[in-house]
């Protein structure tokens, strides 16, 4: 009998302990605390961990169907660092303390719904419309011959969720009929407004900020907009000399933006799918119609179709753009 008694008691204790060595992440000191508080102001996917001296090591803005690979990068950061045993403290926005991280971070948030084409980020928890600050939703860019349904969100988005806003996706694995993608957004974006988001951003790089201003131009309620490089003719050597289409498309689409929602525009040197003259155009047409925007035009230090994906940018920008489209303020250096 005795026995028994002592074997159930040590079942009983089992989970309390499990709970226990859970908990044995070292407490963060000082500097880790701050890493912590920096880590916060980027996107997904991304982990954060704690060595045995108490330091951080974390991985930000890393692609892929779930949180593994930026699980996998921070820990070998950690333990790069010679500071094992290293402890897993958030994935995404979940703090795991020592646990399992696919135990305790579900593939898609409680009570959050599909809002017409446009999905809840995976692995993410949301607020809901009701407790939200807002809700921005992320488009995609494009590549031929790859599924980008899984590519990150650039990690600037990590401002706008720090500050309680819940993350979305519009997800397009083609770009054939950018204009019907466009109204399905506008579309999802009035659902939104009807369950109840007091604010909505789009924001988007590639095919995907087309797409997000191409949404606003129909009518979209957002609050405001983000376009990072915006394209979608595919690059100019492809074009054959003829870039009529490209600009006039563009020309019609920056037209077609009215007054009230604010646009911030980037578009960076050495951009392969770049006709060229888009933003001298853009502040045309938005002096023209008295749009409320910010133009970053091939900003120093960043070249390329895709260096809005740095995490270098995010820190740079992230900060000015966010108190832009929340705001209004124009702050350096947006």
């Amino acid at each position: 009998m005795r026995g028994l008694i002592v074997a159930v008691a040590a079942l009983l204790m089992a989970p309390v302990a499990a709970a226990v060595a859970q908990q044995a992440a070292p407490p963060l000191n000082a500097e880790a605390a701050r890493s912590l508080s920096d880590f916060q102001n980027f996107g997904p996917h991304r982990a954060f961990v704690i060595g045995a001296d108490g330091r951080a090591a974390w991985y930000v803005g890393v692609s892929g169907a779930d949180p593994a690979n930026a699980v996998s990068s921070a820990l070998k950061r950690c333990e790069e660092r010679g500071k094992p045993p290293c402890t897993l403290h958030v994935v995404n926005n979940y703090t795991v303390t020592g646990a399992d991280w696919r135990a305790q971070v579900p593939a898609r948030s409680a009570d959050a719904p599909d809002i017409g084409r446009v999905r809840p980020e995976p692995y993410w928890s949301m607020r809901g419309p009701k407790l939200a600050a807002g809700l921005i939703v992320w488009s995609h860019g494009y590549m031929a011959g790859k599924n980008a349904t899984d590519n990150a969100p650039q990690s600037w988005i990590g401002r706008f969720t720090r500050m309680g806003y819940d993350l979305y996706r519009f997800d397009r694995e083609w770009i054939v009929d950018w204009a019907g993608d466009a109204t399905a957004l506008a579309e999802a974006v009035r659902k939104a407004r009807e369950m109840g988001y007091r604010r909505v951003v789009l924001a988007g790089q590639s095919a995907g900020a087309w797409v997000s201003l191409a949404a606003l131009a129909r009518g979209a309620p957002v609050d405001g907009v983000i376009s990072i490089a915006a394209a979608h003719h595919g690059e100019v050597i492809k074009m054959r000399g003829d870039t009529t289409r490209a600009r006039s498309e563009w020309q019609n689409v920056i037209g077609a933006l009215k007054p009230g929602p604010r646009v911030v525009l980037v578009n960076f040197a050495d951009d392969t799918y770049d006709i060229g003259g888009r933003m001298a155009e853009a502040r045309a047409a938005f002096a023209k119609s008295g749009l409320d925007a910010v133009v970053i035009d091939n900003p120093e230090g960043f070249k390329g179709h895709g260096a809005g994906n740095d995490v270098a940018f995010a820190r740079k920008f992230g900060g000015c753009i966010e108190t832009f489209i929340d705001k209004g303020t124009k702050q350096p250096p947006c």
